[in-house]
């Protein structure tokens, strides 16, 4: 079976990767379950994680506009697509030109270039809540979309492009909507989910870090572990399993600033030094989430078999354990 594994190098997609390497088998659109033979990681830059070193892992370095970069990535063995290359909502907002060709386009032309090869490959696409817009509580598969940024408008868009093209019999799409995963390695201070992960990762690497966010403000959060877990099991689910449309909210957990907080005190590894958290409210940064989601309907997830962290400890526990690749 050849896999094929857009944003392979990204925070996500790296995750991905290791998860299917590690699962080693997958199933196809005919049920059928088949070894991983062969993994073929597209990325703009080189990656160097070391799942990478792994024989059945192909690089292809290079832009998924390019139709070159397509048409050798993306050949009539391919069984499964999993699209995690985007430019995010920070970046998006920035450049709207750059951000409608890359987001938009570069989705069109891979789901064209698997209409082209004509064997109907799983196709899976990593989408995002901000498809949701301003005034949802909680959100659950049926909510209507009303994206408020340009990111959460392409995801939107994607959404109904994977809807069609698997209607039109050349993709069995399938996809997540991710909530806010954690933890982020960088210290990114403008992203959100970069300063959200400071809860956890700087005391983690042994830093003092201020979290400006009040604490009762909720979100639903996932690890990136989980994540890539549940993404290989949306791979694997019938077509027929997706009753609420192709693309469904990941499980998630429903948490609060202080639950993250109180589970970085209670993980604190004993024989390293652990950074302190204090609180210091920065209204412009804890604005931005006026109106976002704070829960999201596991609902249909649990019915279905896809299950979200076991709670905040865990999320913390995926952190040290990925210090360690």
């Amino acid at each position: 079976m050849k896999v094929v594994l857009t944003g392979a190098g990204g925070f996500l997609g790296s995750h991905v990767a290791r998860a299917l390497l590690e699962k080693g088998t997958l199933t196809d659109s005919a049920g059928c379950v088949l070894p991983l033979q062969e993994l073929v990681a597209v990325d703009l830059h080189p990656i160097t994680q070391a799942w990478s070193a792994d024989p059945r892992v192909k690089q292809v370095t290079g832009d998924i506009t390019d139709p070159a970069i397509l048409a050798s990535a993306i050949t009539p063995d391919c069984v499964s697509i999993f699209h995690f290359a985007a430019m995010l909502k920070a970046d998006a907002s920035k450049d709207f030109a750059a951000a409608m060709n890359f987001n938009v386009r570069a989705t069109i032309d891979l789901l064209e270039r698997c209409r082209e090869i004509g064997t109907r490959p799983k196709f899976f696409f990593a989408s995002s809540i901000g498809v949701y817009g301003d005034g949802h509580t909680q959100v659950d598969n049926l909510t209507r979309h009303a994206p408020v940024s340009s990111y959460g408008s392409h995801k939107a868009i994607g959404e109904l492009l994977v809807d069609d093209y698997s209607r039109a019999d050349a993709v069995d799409g399938r996809g997540l909507r991710f909530p806010m995963v954690l933890v982020r390695p960088g210290r990114n201070s403008t992203a959100v989910s970069g300063i959200m992960s400071g809860i956890i990762r700087e005391p983690m690497l042994g830093a003092d870090f201020t979290i400006p966010f009040a604490s009762n403000l909720r979100m639903p959060v996932t690890s990136a572990h989980n994540a890539a877990q549940v993404s290989v099991q949306v791979n694997d689910m019938p077509a027929d399993r997706f009753t609420e449309g192709r693309t469904v909210n990941m499980p998630s957990l429903n948490l609060s600033v202080a639950d993250l907080a109180d589970a970085v005190s209670t993980r604190a590894p004993l024989d390293s030094k652990v950074g302190t958290l204090s609180w210091r409210m920065d209204s412009a940064i804890a604005g931005i989430f006026n109106g976002r989601p704070e829960a999201i309907d596991n609902r249909w997830a649990l019915d279905n078999g896809l299950m979200p962290d076991a709670n905040a400890a865990t999320i913390v526990d995926h952190f040290i354990d990925d210090l360690g690749h």
